[in-house]
């Protein structure tokens, strides 16, 4: 599984307007509930799974992104939420950088290896300063699913 297998346009929001871990992680959220139609307790479910697992260790990988995930049953397949921000926002990364590229990334249990498949394939989408800073710049999701289909 590749970020191109789950890209989806109305998953991805630019910018982001929150200016702190939670906040964006709450909007990430609200951007999934919405376009997929999950209920209010719901979305509080995967809040709550996705804060839960941020509690554990800070998900911020470095190089200006972060990937908060979490496995919850609610979710019935591999999903993503991409969301950028203008701002740089603080999620305790290794290298000590702020981040402003974000990745949601929730699956159910039984599909696992899918997510962990996901997770990789951010992380090595990613790798190129050049393409970071080409999504930070994006003005909205069309310009930010070119960037990766490129």
């Amino acid at each position: 599984m590749n970020v191109l297998d789950v890209l989806d346009k109305d998953l991805v929001k630019v910018p982001l307007l929150s200016s702190d871990k939670k906040g964006i992680i709450v909007e990430l959220v609200d951007t999934l509930v919405k376009a997929k139609g999950y209920s209010a307790a719901q979305g509080e479910q995967i809040l709550d799974a996705v804060l839960a697992r941020e509690s554990l260790g800070s998900t911020g990988i470095g190089g200006g992104i972060a990937i908060p995930h979490a496995k919850i049953d609610v979710i019935e397949e591999v999903t993503m939420v991409l969301g950028i921000s203008r701002e740089s926002i603080d999620f305790d990364s290794p290298d000590g950088e702020m981040s402003r590229i974000f990745f949601l990334v929730l699956a159910p249990s039984k599909q696992a290896s899918a997510h962990v498949e996901l997770l990789a394939s951010i992380a090595r989408s990613c790798t190129s300063k050049i393409f970071r800073r080409l999504l930070e710049q994006a003005r909205d999701s069309e310009e930010v699913i070119h960037l990766f289909m490129e």
